[in-house]
């Protein structure tokens, strides 16, 4: 299987006599214990046995971040996985085909053969206990039965071509494969381990890395106009704005802060955001069309004349963000025109974003080893034999199960080639 003419690290195999050192050498060194890196691990051992598959992870124990997905539900996927709910500086083709081939069903019925079902809430689809550990704790076990060799606190410090092998050395010892897949993550979360770090491992190399930038996390907003609404949430149409330029819309909460605005509506839109020169939320807090509400109100201070006009919207929107919205359309009087001002504002109730919270608190990585640097099965081209999986390329997923969804689809992607590879 190995020995053939491929080149490997830029010089052809060797013989089998090359490898007789002290250090083993494994078929395949999984670089990351997360999900894509775990799921890697399980494919590639039922190929070529668990012994002659390594993974390495920096942390004391592997899945750390899975833990957190979907608040701690495990959100696995979506019933709607498309190329459109992703992010990236590349040409989208290649990842439209691999979601094409490894979509949500085949990650669920890749759960399902670890004996973990699944169940949707709306689109999302989780375990069917609702818990992460369910997804983790499938994978430990399938790991463990086929005797895959894990070793934690074993940070990646830099990888190097020897003798027609990589090398990988950690902070932990060294260890040999002729194969590696990258799947280290990206920088989001730091906590978790992820803190881009090991992109310096291909950098060395030559390899492009696309900016990095935090997605799916808490908006920082200009607070004048939402002072006083800290702790407040409420279900809204949000609709992110680059300028005057509208660049998506989300049905969702949005929860008020004392720094913008978090909860699920922020989370999703914050990814449309990254790169906007003049980044903007427009929150519209009703249903009713704006001539509608507008219409509304004015019947409402007709009839009721001792309504002042701070308490206009008292009943249609809650109290303290209907206040809010008088104060920011700046009327005083309670009169018709006043009352078309109003609606102007609550259904489109500008805020300026002025940042994010930042990678700490930031999902997912807007970023990574750039599309041009990937060849089929996602092989660097510039180190024949290292495969880049999930949040480590530059490709990002939407808010809702996608970015699970693509570390498992560029996973088996990146299996499929080195099986390929090792069947010749």
């Amino acid at each position: 299987m190995w020995y053939n003419s491929r080149i490997i690290c830029g010089r052809r195999r060797p013989s089998q006599t090359d490898f007789e050192v002290k250090m083993k050498n494994y078929e395949v060194a999984v670089l990351g214990g997360g999900f894509s890196g775990l799921v890697s691990a399980i494919i590639l051992s039922e190929f070529f046995g668990g012994e002659n598959v390594l993974v390495l992870e920096k942390n004391d124990r592997v899945g750390k971040k899975i833990l957190a997905t979907g608040n701690g539900r495990g959100n696995v996927t979506n019933s709607d996985v498309s190329a459109e709910n992703y992010h990236s500086s590349g040409v989208m083709t290649d990842v439209a085909n691999t979601l094409e081939k490894y979509g949500n069903k085949s990650i669920i019925a890749f759960f399902r053969s670890l004996g973990v079902p699944v169940t949707a809430d709306g689109d999302r689809v989780y375990p069917a206990s609702l818990q992460a550990n369910s997804l983790l704790d499938s994978m430990r076990a399938k790991l463990e039965y086929l005797k895959t060799d894990i070793k934690t606190n074993a940070e990646g410090l830099k990888i190097d071509c020897e003798r027609g092998r990589y090398v990988i050395r950690t902070a932990s010892g060294e260890f040999a494969a002729k194969r590696v897949v990258f799947a280290t993550g990206g920088k989001a979360g730091k906590q978790y381990g992820t803190d881009g770090s090991a992109f310096e491992i291909l950098k060395e190399h030559g390899v492009k890395i696309t900016p990095l930038s935090p997605a799916i996390v808490q908006l920082k907003t200009e607070t004048e106009w939402i002072k006083g609404l800290k702790g407040l949430k409420e279900k809204a149409l949000v609709t992110a704005y680059d300028g005057e330029r509208p660049l998506k819309s989300f049905v969702g909460d949005v929860l008020f802060t004392d720094y913008g605005v978090s909860g699920n509506a922020a989370f999703y839109l914050s990814s449309y955001l990254v790169g906007a020169k003049d980044p903007q939320i427009s929150i519209s807090f009703t249903g009713m069309e704006q001539t509608e509400l507008a219409d509304f109100l004015k019947e409402k201070i007709a009839s009721l004349p001792y309504v002042a006009a701070d308490d206009v919207l008292s009943g249609v929107i809650n109290k303290q963000i209907g206040k809010a919205i008088v104060k920011r359309s700046g009327v005083k009087i309670a009169d018709e025109r006043s009352m078309e001002r109003i609606a102007s504002v609550a259904k489109n109730f500008r805020l300026k974003v002025a940042g994010t919270l930042g990678f700490d608190y930031a999902q997912v990585t807007r970023g990574g080893v750039a599309a041009e640097e990937l060849g089929n099965g996602f092989e660097l081209k510039k180190m024949p034999g290292v495969y880049v999986a999930g949040e480590a390329t530059d490709v990002d997923g939407d808010c809702g199960g996608y970015n699970l969804q693509w570390a498992y689809s560029s996973a088996r992607a990146v299996c499929d080639k080195i099986i390929a590879e090792a069947e010749q």
